[in-house]
């Protein structure tokens, strides 16, 4: 158990790593791509990405399935069971390859129907060649994903952290040097392919020499096929849902604005996706350890706590890196992307604070796919998606890019923020009471500081350059993590920053004793 409560930890550890690095990298990254690229051709990879993205809701939810059934297997000890599962999950995914291709081609050459009005006859040739290749990345991905998921199961996080860390660092690095030798888009697309296409075979490599995974592809047992397309139908729901809020602005833009406008609403979403990425390293590896504690008929209690304990964890990231972008994200986007982005800094604002909610309570999601209860997430999210795209379609007619954002930000402020506590509460007897209770506690002191920086602070900044601006970020930063420590944290989270520093502590003191 200890093994695999440090596997956590440090699993954690890593991924908040890669995720600094992620995020540090496209400060450099984006604007040099967008410089390169320039504002359409930037618009276009997007777009293009967005129609491709739907083919990955081909998966079906099977990503969640495969580690549940997994982990079940390896519950019960019963290697022989998980290897004929893994077998079966190869086949359905390799199926799914070749359809991926098919669609691909089929997208392809009915570009020209669906975006002729919006796009130039250069821009509708090009698209031609970027859908085909995701389309062969996307179906690629497929087959890959089994090993990922399988040593997620294994809750072999540390591994999986440092391959999605190696990721985070080549793929920028690959794409930066396709783009200076004139590539454009479509070298972005190939190099991305063949970088995923490494790893996976690493992650294959792993799951046969590490792990002693040896799937069985001919003893085959379909008995348990309407079990898993029950489970994995609705959060193939979710993910249709998913989809239609994210993706689907950007072709509703696309096709009834044009590539410059979806190259700017594109900068402003990119900030939910870090936003979303910071929260979700957490949650991310705690499926395996939710469905253990549900397969052990773990109490409400229990599960409250674990809900409540990480939820507090994500809302430390989170707020700080909301309210960090209110204060400056206007002038960050000004000087990273450039003027001609300023409607980015309010398509992300619209866009974060709901989606904010969701974040620091996405271990229920877990909780729900482990007691077999997502049917219920997964259908209200498609109702509250129809709206959004209804409203989005309205409004981008009237106010543009910001229209869609607006039909975003009130969708999901119905569903997931106020739909699913009532949900939670109600239906699953999670202490949503409690949590809230903390959630609120800790948001007060951040809001005074937040006020007290603006007031007293910010007025006197000169944020004209990239020197004021990451001044004040780190004067805030400061402020935030010195009330962090004073009123916030509990002793728990105390810990889990006192206890690394401490060990450092400890070992520059005994190199300085040596020393002397």
């Amino acid at each position: 158990m200890r093994k695999n409560v440090n596997q956590l930890k440090v699993g954690v550890i890593i991924t908040y790593i890669s995720l600094l690095i992620g995020n540090i990298i496209p400060l450099v990254y984006t604007p040099i791509m967008l410089n390169i690229m320039g504002k359409s051709e930037y618009g276009l990879y997007n777009l293009s990405n967005s129609v491709v993205g739907y083919m990955s809701l081909l998966s079906f939810g099977l990503g969640s399935t495969i580690v549940k059934y997994v982990t079940d297997y390896i519950s019960i000890k019963d290697k022989e069971g998980e290897e004929k599962i893994i077998g079966l999950f190869i086949k359905i995914y390799s199926i799914l390859f070749f359809i991926c291709i098919v669609i691909g081609i089929i997208l392809s050459l009915n570009v020209d129907r669906i975006f002729s009005k919006s796009l130039t006859l250069n821009e509708l040739a090009k698209m031609r060649i970027l859908v085909m290749l995701m389309a062969i990345n996307t179906g690629i991905s497929f087959p890959l994903s089994v090993f990922s998921a399988i040593i997620i199961s294994h809750q072999k996080y540390i591994y999986n952290k440092l391959i999605s860390l190696l990721s985070t660092i080549f793929v920028p690095i690959a794409n930066l040097i396709v783009l200076y030798m004139g590539y454009a888009s479509i070298g972005i697309v190939i190099s991305t392919t063949i970088l995923n296409i490494i790893f996976g075979i690493i992650n294959i490599w792993y799951c046969g020499e590490v792990l002693q995974i040896k799937p069985n592809i001919k003893d085959t047992d379909y008995s348990i096929l309407k079990g898993m397309i029950i489970f994995s139908f609705f959060i193939f729901l979710g993910e249709v849902v998913n989809m239609l809020y994210w993706a689907t602005d950007k072709v509703i833009i696309g096709k009834y604005i044009g590539t410059a406008a979806v190259s700017v609403y594109s900068i402003g979403a990119t900030f939910n996706t870090y936003l979303g990425s910071f929260a979700s390293a957490i949650g991310s590896v705690l499926f395996p350890k939710v469905n253990i504690m549900v397969n052990n008929d773990s109490s409400r209690e229990d599960l409250s706590n674990l809900f409540i304990k990480v939820g507090r964890l994500q809302y430390l990231i989170i707020s700080l890196i909301l309210l960090g972008f209110s204060i400056f994200g206007k002038e960050f986007i000004r000087l990273w992307a450039g003027l001609e982005y300023s409607d980015s800094y309010i398509i992300a604002l619209l866009t974060m604070i709901p989606v904010a909610v969701p974040l620091i309570q996405s271990t229920g999601i877990s909780i729900l796919q482990a007691k077999n209860m997502h049917k219920f997430r997964s259908i209200m999210f498609l109702f509250i998606a129809i709206l959004n795209l209804i409203l989005s379609i309205l409004w981008v007619k009237n106010m543009g890019i910001v229209g869609c954002a607006i039909a975003t930000c009130l969708a999901y402020t119905i569903g997931p923020v106020i739909i699913m506590n009532w949900y939670y509460w109600k239906k699953v007897k999670l202490d949503i009471v409690s949590f809230w209770k903390n959630i609120l506690k800790m948001t007060i002191p951040y809001l005074i500081i937040s006020l007290m920086y603006v007031v007293f602070i910010k007025k006197y900044m000169i944020l004209i350059n990239w020197t004021g601006l990451f001044t004040g970020i780190i004067i805030y930063t400061t402020m935030y993590a010195v009330v962090t420590w004073l009123f916030v944290a509990n002793d728990y989270e105390k810990d889990l920053i006192g206890q690394p520093l401490n060990k450092i502590r400890n070992k520059l003191f005994k190199k300085t004793i040596k020393g002397v």
